[in-house]
């Protein structure tokens, strides 16, 4: 046993104890309350007595009070589950894929969404984020570096301010450009990949003129590090900019996400974009639309509105902080992963194509005071319902309301590989099922320019779902712009509100649970009336009815 050292907590409080305080700073961003093996930090508490050692294969861990009295008990793994204080099956970490690893994982208990407080205590599995029979508040990781105790709490804003929206791949680069073009001080990207090389050169030329231009992007896509973007990068880094990575083959760090797949930038501290889209010419083509063009199907909201650009600065500040987390690796031309594209590569400038008419010339752009919740993975993808978030957007939907979706992919169940829908659900898919069986119109669009069968099974599987049960439920399959549906976009239309969620949070367990993601979503007539034709526009060429009402086409 170990003893703590003499030590004050405030109520509701709590500190982190660490066998080594200076690797516990490494890898989580700050120095722990106290250490109990060696004295590795002079300035940290240690603790007093045997050092302990806890086995990746299992054990228990418990808190005596001063006279022994035993005052509460987890065990893990192999444990002894028989452990006076502790009842039933010991905590298991939450495997249920490769995206969620066993090394590295923290144990920690469910709170309450609104204090950050620990739910009462029941001395069982069902205390701790893991518990495998909970689907909302449970089947969650967590891993050194996240900062659920900043941003794991509901987030609904009083955004006052000018909004504009904007439709790709109809308009969306004139709105990110132009966004990027005005910036007088800073411009701070967080993204997946930039491939784009207009937008790279509009970063270049105002890194050029004294702006402070700072990205930081995933390290490992899929297929690895484009030579497109290794050309972009070194043109942002040669004009003075920084492009830095999130990695896990540097520094001997370990990732803190599964990927960093959000897409959002915040300019002169003054301005928030928020995007479903990477920053690629197939997302946001530049060519001239007057005879058609190509793209992904994708959207993006602009504001000025200080409540939301104060939220994206906290998270991006939190993301990109190479002074606490050694998962961030600056650019540098002589690395292999992270440098120059080959000698003599040549970028594309090409973008766009003919095949596909634009809906919207422009982006909408208005002014006013909306209600609007920013959401984000790891933290508050899943929401209950009576907290907000998507699933709350969705539980308003009842008979005679409307919820529209557009959606890159959707997985026609979680978990893993031998789990069903009944055992594992997809609680985005369950929650617009739900809104049918409510009596909601619910239609959704997934894509098939990129489906491998994913997408097939899940419409199928509604499908059966409808012939079983007659309810007013439609998914299809689309490729509406010619190069994908890449949206992830939202409406719902419930009790004479008017609500789009947008962003870049997919229909996968790893989205929402194990990546770093951000979306958005707003009460407004406006930009409800923007998006929902696109949507309908979108369904009916894939093959789809429109809907009675017709101020939906115009």
């Amino acid at each position: 046993a170990v003893v703590f050292p003499s030590l004050e907590l405030p109520a509701d409080s709590g500190i982190w104890c660490a066998g080594d305080a200076v690797a516990f700073a490494r890898s989580f961003g700050f120095s722990p309350g106290c250490e109990y093996g060696a004295d590795n930090d002079p300035t940290v508490p240690n603790l007093s007595g045997p050092t302990l050692r806890f086995g990746n294969n299992g054990g228990q861990a418990l808190l005596l009070g001063r006279a022994g009295q035993r005052i509460d008990a987890v065990v893990y793994e192999g444990g002894d589950a028989t452990q006076a204080g502790w009842q039933g099956p010991a905590v298991e970490p939450y495997t249920p894929s490769t995206a969620y690893g066993a090394e590295g994982q923290i144990l920690y208990r469910k709170f309450d969404w609104q204090t950050g407080q620990p739910l009462p205590d029941s001395d069982t599995r069902g205390d701790w984020a893991q518990d495998p029979n909970d689907h909302i508040d449970g089947r969650r990781v967590q891993y050194p570096g996240w900062d659920l105790d900043a941003f794991a709490r509901p987030t609904t804003l009083n955004a006052d301010g000018e909004f504009t929206v904007a439709l790709g791949p109809d308009n969306l680069f004139d709105a990110v450009n132009g966004a990027f073009t005005g910036a007088q001080h800073s411009i701070r990207i967080e993204g997946y990949t930039f491939e784009h090389l207009a937008l790279g050169q509009t970063l270049a030329a105002r890194a050029a003129q004294g702006v402070d231009v700072t990205l930081l992007l995933e390290g490992g896509p899929p297929g690895g590090i484009s030579d497109q973007q290794r050309y972009i990068t070194q043109l942002i880094e040669d004009a003075g900019g920084q492009v830095w990575f999130m990695v896990s083959d540097r520094n001997g760090a370990d990732d803190r996400y599964a990927n960093q797949h959000a897409k959002f930038a915040v300019i002169d501290d003054q301005v928030a974009l928020i995007s479903s889209e990477n920053f690629s010419g197939d997302s946001m083509p530049d060519d001239d639309k007057s005879d058609g063009t190509l793209g992904r199907r994708g959207s993006a909201l602009l504001t000025t509105a200080p409540a939301v650009v104060a939220h994206l600065q906290a998270l991006y500040a939190a993301d990109f902080d190479p002074q606490h987390h050694l998962d961030l690796f600056r650019w540098s031309a002589a690395d292999p992963k992270y440098g120059a594209p080959p000698v003599g590569f040549v970028p594309s400038a090409e973008t766009g194509g003919t095949g596909y008419q634009p809906l919207y010339a422009q982006p909408l752009t208005f002014s006013g005071s909306l209600t609007a919740e920013v959401v984000h993975s790891p933290e508050t993808s899943l929401l209950p319902v009576d907290q907000g978030g998507l699933l709350g957007m969705v539980d308003r939907a009842g008979a005679g309301d409307t919820v529209l979706v557009e959606q890159l992919y959707e997985r026609v169940h979680w978990g893993g590989s031998n789990d069903t829908p009944q055992s594992a659900p997809n609680l985005r898919l369950q929650a617009y099922i739900d809104a049918a069986r409510r009596g909601a119109t619910v239609r959704i669009l997934l894509d098939a320019y990129f489906d491998t069968g994913d997408n097939a099974e899940t419409v199928a599987y509604i499908s059966q779902i409808v012939q079983n049960e007659g309810i007013n439920l439609r998914a299809l399959l689309g490729n509406p712009t010619g190069r994908g549906i890449h949206n992830k976009m939202i409406l719902v239309e419930a009790g004479g509100e008017k609500w789009t969620h947008l962003g870049s949070i997919n229909g996968s367990e790893a989205s929402s649970k194990a990546n770093r993601e951000l979306a958005i979503q707003v009460q407004s007539d406006a930009v409800y009336a923007y998006f929902a034709p696109a949507f309908w526009v979108d369904w009916t060429s894939s093959g789809g009815l429109c809907c009675s009402d017709a101020a939906f086409i115009e």
